[in-house]
């Protein structure tokens, strides 16, 4: 990696005005009081350490500007900017293999230099994702920082464990992704901290519900479920049921129609045809050889019964992938979960022990490992993050943090806003081990910022316990 003077130049050269003009404005609307300067401070910092990463890193860039192997393009659930560029409402209508939240921003971005060739055209998107990434890295440093601000009611610390944050392996690389996996972690954080505020008797329903809708055009791991759990958290939090209700009407209206709209066109109940391959995965069942043209066993050759779009007879994207959107992937995915189901109703518990057990163990590695990072390889903290973010050591931390907790006056009374708040991080749990074999550690990081925050804030409070200078709130 380059020296601190390289990265200090780096700052001064190379952060765009824009995102920070913007971001600063973000801030400073959302936030209140001398609160409002630290956020900016934190927002501002955390923009300038990830453009100096990223300008620092740039002689070692895959193709001159990635800084992980893969493109926008290249991702298994984007379909080819080319069908975005040339019917971007067509090929978005008849998106099937993932949820329309990544893909809409390619649409938009691509149209911003739409006379370029197509191959310059997806590294300006790229570039720009880059930069919008950033931003929420930027904001999920801020929701840290105000979260234990409120928590622990020590400015300092909170400044300078959200900073910690910021420097997180795993929060770098997710910054310099090309897929929604930084996206969902913030907004998971976002809807925890508006669940969190609730619960103080302060909180905003509209907050939860955007992040809640957020969340679901963006990750196919947030479908209808997620509605029921988070109503049920609310009543927990003792929200009146008006407010609930609020809650589940609106939530509920966009996951629904979005669902019925799947289900009247390619016969999926759930934002993404992916579950089929998923659950097979998962279950470390075997999967048909592969003849020409795809994979998973597709062969992408045989014409379509009827004229289809572009979006879905395209074999191949523009980088040479394959496009999972092939309408060839719905009835291959439709039986797949029909194996699944068989072989599920066969009940073997051991075998299904074992590949869920296995697939806890890929959920506790580092996820910051996911693959190779021209950044992240070479940060030398990167060692001591991976320990404390997984495995054995990570459970012990939650495992502290949850008997501080109790300690503090965890009874009858509060035991139902504790669930409240349990129960979301349960299902994104769940999801993340019994949904996915080998990708599992890039689900953990869905919640890690949130891990942090509860680590962080009870280990503060034993800290001053054990001073005798115990905050009077919360």
């Amino acid at each position: 990696m380059k020296s601190g003077g390289t990265i200090a130049m780096a700052i001064v050269r190379t952060v765009p005005d824009r995102p920070v003009t913007v971001g600063v404005g973000l801030v400073r609307g959302l936030l209140g009081g001398r609160r409002r300067y630290a956020g900016i401070a934190v927002f501002t910092v955390a923009l300038l350490l990830q453009f100096a990463l990223q300008r620092a890193a740039q002689p070692y860039a895959i193709d001159g500007y990635r800084f992980q192997e893969w493109s926008s393009e290249t991702m298994m659930q984007t379909v080819s900017i080319a069908d975005l560029r040339d019917a971007p409402l067509e090929s978005l209508f008849n998106l099937h293999i993932q949820p329309p939240g990544l893909d809409s921003l390619r649409a938009l971005l691509v149209h911003v230099w739409p006379t370029l060739e197509i191959q310059s055209a997806l590294r300006r998107v790229d570039l720009s994702l880059y930069v919008l990434w950033a931003i929420a890295y930027a904001c999920g440093g801020v929701l840290v920082f105000l979260w234990l601000d409120q928590l622990t009611q020590a400015r300092t610390f909170a400044l300078i464990a959200s900073l910690l944050l910021l420097l997180h392996p795993a929060m770098i690389f997710f910054a310099t992704l090309l897929d929604t996996t930084i996206v969902t972690a913030v907004l998971v954080l976002w809807m925890y901290y508006s669940l969190w505020c609730i619960g103080q008797g302060r909180g905003s329903i509209a907050a939860v519900t955007a992040a809640v809708v957020l969340l679901f055009l963006f990750r196919s791991a947030f479908q209808w479920p997620v509605v029921v759990v988070l109503g049920l958290s609310l009543s927990l939090l003792r929200v009146p049921w008006r407010r609930v209700a609020w809650f589940v009407a609106i939530a509920g209206s966009v996951y629904g129609l979005y669902t019925f709209k799947q289900y009247t066109q390619f016969g999926v109940l759930s934002s993404s045809s992916l579950m089929g391959i998923n659950l097979v995965r998962s279950a470390d069942m075997d999967f048909p050889p592969s003849p020409r043209g795809g994979l998973y066993g597709i062969d992408l050759d045989p014409a379509p019964p009827r004229p289809l779009p572009s979006v879905l007879t395209r074999q191949r994207k523009i980088d040479g992938s394959v496009n999972f959107n092939n309408f060839h992937y719905l009835e291959f995915n439709a039986r797949l979960t029909n194996d699944y189901a068989r072989y599920v109703r066969t009940f073997p518990i051991r075998d299904l022990l074992e590949s869920y057990s296995e697939n806890l163990g890929y959920y506790l590695d580092p996820s910051s490992q996911y693959t190779k990072h021209v950044i992240v390889d070479r940060l030398p903290w990167r060692g001591w993050y991976d320990r404390i973010f997984s495995g054995p050591l990570l459970v012990v931390l939650l495992g502290i943090a949850a008997g501080i907790a109790v300690t503090r006056g965890f009874g009858r009374a509060s035991f139902p806003s504790t669930l409240g708040l349990v129960l979301p991080a349960l299902y994104v749990v769940f999801v993340s081990v019994m949904f996915e074999k080998g990708e599992n550690a890039r689900f953990k990081f869905f919640l890690e910022p949130v891990y942090f925050v509860f680590i962080a804030s009870q280990l503060h409070y034993a800290w001053r316990r054990v001073r005798g200078v115990v905050p009077s709130a919360v």
